[in-house]
């Protein structure tokens, strides 16, 4: 899975197909807006802010025909992937998928924050089958705008 496909996620996308013994299927999750990525994926799905976009991709993979995929790799920047790979956690946890990193680097405060917040999000998710966002239209009005939606 790559977060918001800018070329240095696709770039860390190619790195983790590499290093796995099995190439896996890439799934772009990324906000409507922006480039178009460099070679086709399979499927995109969309969302506003990242935990929109991973509960897209537990919506999508809730729903995948036989045989189900087992495990999910992340690819996004640096500063994102604790916090992305956490959220896929829960969020795909329940559904008996195993979710890793492409590296796993220690988070900055501020990324941190977002991390407990958007953990609380999707636990949110996982219980009611809302992020939450309802509580804060400005930011998601916001955030809607710059992805286009």
């Amino acid at each position: 899975m790559v977060l918001d496909g800018g070329s240095g996620r696709f770039a860390a996308a190619d790195r983790i197909g590499q290093a796995l013994p099995q190439q896996p299927l890439r799934l772009l999750i990324r906000c409507p807006r922006g480039t178009p990525p460099p070679q086709p994926t399979p499927e995109m799905l969309q969302g506003f802010d990242t935990a929109t976009q991973i509960t897209a991709l537990a919506h999508c993979l809730r729903h995948q025909p036989s045989p189900r995929i087992a495990r999910v790799w992340i690819a996004t920047d640096p500063d994102h992937t604790a916090r992305a790979v956490i959220l896929a956690r829960i969020a795909l946890g329940s559904q008996g998928i195993r979710v890793g990193p492409a590296d796993w680097p220690t988070p900055r405060s501020a990324e941190r924050r977002k991390l407990f917040r958007d953990a609380l999000r999707l636990t949110l998710w996982r219980a009611t089958g809302s992020t939450g966002a309802l509580f804060a239209p400005k930011v998601v009005a916001r955030k809607r705008a710059d992805c286009g939606v």
